[in-house]
């Protein structure tokens, strides 16, 4: 597959220069294309400005409409100068040891015109540069920085120095509505990270990284931890489409003879499959004798992970409940669909499950299943095992055909490359998707000759549009009109940019923000004072606009009050959410297209400045507020509240964790910033999803945190010994808290709502909801290889969850908490 559809530009630091960017240059030069700048004018010439429009000009003169912009120092202002008068050229940002505003601008200023009226730019860069890296940084390096430096043009470098000083950006902070990175330097102390916190105390879903050991150049003092944050940035900023102006000159690549089986594991690799996760079945056969052929071509195997050198990873999986929730949560994290291959129909009605909540969620899957043998003999792949008679179905595709954008068997292997090019085009095309591709056993062993292929993909994801301009600017009418609007939304951040852009709009708009129903990603920062929790009904009430952003269920009719519903705004890839047959919310005007690109339109139509609203901010407070301190008084209680339990996972974690929530995790609770930061099952509810995809998250991110949280009910649906297969075969350290109540307290709360008045209630009889067995899940975990820990007081918890993190985050082994809480149903 092309790995240049996507631009990283680097800009230096004002004594630096493209060379500075070496080590990152390299790691990504396989999977981007790059360009460093040197950041060079005439010194009468020079200015933030002119910089920026000289990196805009550079970004389309390489042939790219938009890209990944970095900036270090004196690059990191030219960046934010670029996105203030370029922002269609900007993808994402990330900011290396700069600032958005200095406040002893003058001083600095002051004293490098008396340094500079004493010294040649060759002393002034022997003196000072050497302070500015690490103390354990190769003396090599900073040589090398030194000569770079050395050779300023003196009038340029000293120009550059005023005019990145007296910079300010700080109202464009507010604004910003690309992913945004900051990377600071512990040992820092020209920029120190205080300097960062000021930018994303404004830019409220920026995510912040400091580096222990690194100093001002970050990128040169600890390349490699600099590296794995940009490539998590660059991951979870990752476009749909090709940013590329034109096609480069079509090239293409031979696809070797070999099976149908050999060559289709080789498409998968070929266009960006990271993952096949596979529970196996006699139908695999080809499947087996080809991964060992691709193994020996490769000469070498990574045996404990299973990580053939050719590239596409292959994960065993003892049950298919693993497989789907595996693909699932690595494709949440890579962004990217990934592959789940099941035994035939059987394997693919232990998928179902999965399947349905990947369609619910819109994340996009390939599941792949053995089919039974065509022939009863005389084909290679014909039966040769009993259970292929009673494991034929008439229409296997049928099983989910419900719940899959496309499904198709394979005939031969002719058409291989058109079909999974299809398969993938397709489910990543809004609103994305799984798509199901049978695999009878005769196609997989044909023997196809070599053929030459495109090396870039000729059926490609479709592109969401824009709403046409009238529909944006009756929208932006709307708003404006607006006396009590409202945003409510639930599935925005499954699109790049999409939390950033509703951040935007809520502040030029003046609105606040409820999540609601299955909060599947994360949408908008907890602790922005416009956010308004994760419950509309009060606001429903006295709402005149709605706007429901990739929101399947803004609101509960039977539990609202109104005889008539207020006016709405449907935002969204597909607003009138065609998949679900009944739906009976109001769309009086519809915004179908991108959600990210339409709320960044709206935002733009409306105008004006970004500001906090003091009515908004008043009832954040008092909403989160309640509910954080009736949760913290629970840490008296002597028995673990879910509450107290959610409160303390929230007091605990930081930016790096990503929570992947199965139920009783409350969002009230834990505070999150950052996008690609918060995960759930879909509004399927399909259970037995979080172990699985929180394993496949950490596949995708192993450099992040993963934290499943779950009732002892989902636990069960889990395939929890299976789990744990995985995550030890693979060496996968994640943290699994278990809410334990012995019940399924969900169903017990839900009776009481229906039946408030019947005999359940009346005489606390609540039948098929309480567990009669006291099952000791850390023993499980134990038994499988991980680490166990039983909690059954409150004084624990504190203690237990930092142990956990700290074991996650430095160990190879999963690790449960099996936390006894009381029950709440």
């Amino acid at each position: 597959m092309s790995r240049d559809r996507e631009l990283v530009v680097f800009l230096p630091a004002v004594g630096g220069d493209s060379t500075f960017w070496r080590p990152q240059l390299a790691a990504l030069a396989d999977d981007y294309a790059t360009l460093a700048l040197d950041l060079v004018r005439p010194a009468a010439e020079v200015s933030m400005a002119a910089f920026a429009d000289d990196v805009a000009a550079a970004i389309e003169q390489r042939g790219y409409t938009r890209a990944h912009v970095v900036g270090l120092s004196m690059g990191g202002v030219v960046a934010l100068e670029l996105l203030a008068r370029h922002r269609d050229k900007v993808r994402s940002l990330t900011l290396a040891n700069t600032w958005a505003f200095h406040a002893d601008a003058a001083d600095r200023r002051a004293w490098f015109s008396e340094q500079m009226a004493r010294m040649s730019v060759p002393e002034f860069s022997r003196m000072s540069l050497p302070g500015l890296f690490a103390p354990t940084t190769d003396r090599r390096v900073v040589e090398a920085g030194i000569a770079v430096e050395s050779a300023k043009d003196p009038a340029m470098y000293q120009a550059c120095w005023h005019a990145m000083l007296v910079s300010d950006h700080r109202g464009l902070l507010a604004n910003i509505d690309v992913p945004l990175l900051l990377i600071g330097g512990a040992l820092d102390a020209i920029t120190p990270t205080s300097l960062l916190r000021t930018i994303s105390d404004s830019a409220a879903c920026a995510r912040l990284v400091e580096l222990p050991g690194a100093s001002h150049f970050s990128n040169l003092d600890c390349p490699e931890a600099f590296i794995t944050a940009l490539r998590g940035q660059l991951r979870g900023a990752r476009g749909h489409g090709d940013d590329r102006l034109d096609p480069a000159p079509e090239a293409t690549f031979e696809l070797p003879a070999g099976t149908s089986a050999e060559q289709l594991l080789r498409l998968l690799d070929h266009h960006g499959v990271q993952l096949l996760a596979s529970n196996s079945g006699t139908d695999f056969t080809p499947i087996i004798d080809a991964l060992a052929r691709l193994d020996r071509a490769s000469d070498a195997i990574d045996l404990p992970r299973g990580r053939p050198r050719w590239g596409l990873r292959v994960v065993a999986c003892p049950h298919e409940n693993t497989v789907i929730s595996l693909a699932h949560g690595h494709a949440l994290l890579s962004h990217r669909p990934q592959a789940a291959m099941g035994h035939v129909g059987v394997g693919t009605a232990a998928m179902g499950m999965g399947i349905i909540n990947a369609r619910r969620a819109r994340v996009p899957i390939l599941v792949l299943a053995g089919h039974t043998p065509w022939y009863e003999q005389g084909r290679p792949g014909a039966r040769s095992n009993f259970v292929q008679w009673g494991q034929d179905t008439f229409d296997q595709g049928g099983y989910f055909r419900e719940f899959t954008k496309w499904d198709y068997e394979l005939r031969s292997g002719h058409a291989l490359d058109v079909v999974v090019e299809r398969a993938l085009a397709i489910a990543e095309s809004p609103p994305a998707g799984p798509v199901y591709l049978t695999l009878p056993k005769e196609p997989l062993c044909e023997q196809n000759p070599a053929i030459e292929l495109s090396a870039r993909a000729r059926q490609t994801r479709a592109r969401a549009s824009v709403p046409e301009p009238s529909a944006l600017a009756s929208a932006a009418r709307w708003l404006r009109e607006a006396e009590r609007a409202v945003i409510v939304t639930a599935d925005l951040g499954h699109y790049v940019g999409g939390p950033e852009a509703l951040l935007r709009l809520s502040q030029v708009a003046g609105v606040g923000v409820i999540e609601h129903g299955k909060r599947n990603f994360f949408n908008f920062p907890t602790e922005h004072p416009h956010h308004l929790g994760f419950d509309p009904a009060a606001d429903i009430e006295s709402a005149d606009l709605v706007i429901a952003v990739e929101c399947p269920v803004p609101w509960i009719p039977s539990q609202s009050q109104r005889a008539r519903a207020p006016r709405v705004i449907g935002i969204g890839v597909d607003p009138l959410f065609g998949d679900l047959p009944m739906r009976g919310f109001p769309c009086d005007l519809s915004l179908a297209g991108d959600p990210a690109a339409t709320l960044r339109a709206l935002a733009d139509a409306i105008g004006g400045p970004a500001v906090i609203r003091p009515e908004l901010a008043a009832l954040h407070e008092q909403r989160f507020t309640a509910a954080r301190e009736a949760a913290r008084r629970d840490g008296t209680r002597e028995r673990i509240t879910k509450a107290y339990l959610s409160w303390m996972i929230g007091q605990l974690i930081d930016d790096d964790v990503v929570i992947v929530n199965e139920y009783n995790l409350d969002p009230w609770l834990v505070p999150r910033r950052c996008s690609d930061s918060w995960f759930e099952n879909s509004v399927a509810s399909g259970l037995g999803w979080s172990l699985g995809a929180a394993l496949g998250a950490k596949l995708a991110a192993p450099e992040r945190t993963i934290v499943a949280t779950l009732g002892d009910g989902a636990y069960y649906f889990n395939a929890p010994l299976s789990a744990h297969h995985v995550a030890a075969a693979q060496r996968l350290p994640i943290v699994v808290i278990v809410f334990n109540d012995q019940a399924w307290s969900t169903i017990k709360s839900s009776t009481r709502g229906s039946h408030p008045r019947g005999d359940a209630v009346r005489d606390d009889r609540f039948a098929l909801c309480d567990f009669n067995v006291a099952v000791d899940f850390a023993a499980v975990a134990e038994a499988a290889g991980g680490v166990g820990i039983r909690v059954e007081a409150t004084s624990e918890v504190e203690a237990a969850l930092r142990r956990a993190l700290a074991l996650a985050r430095t160990g190879d082994r999963l690790v449960l908490l099996d936390v006894i809480c009381e029950r709440n149903g």
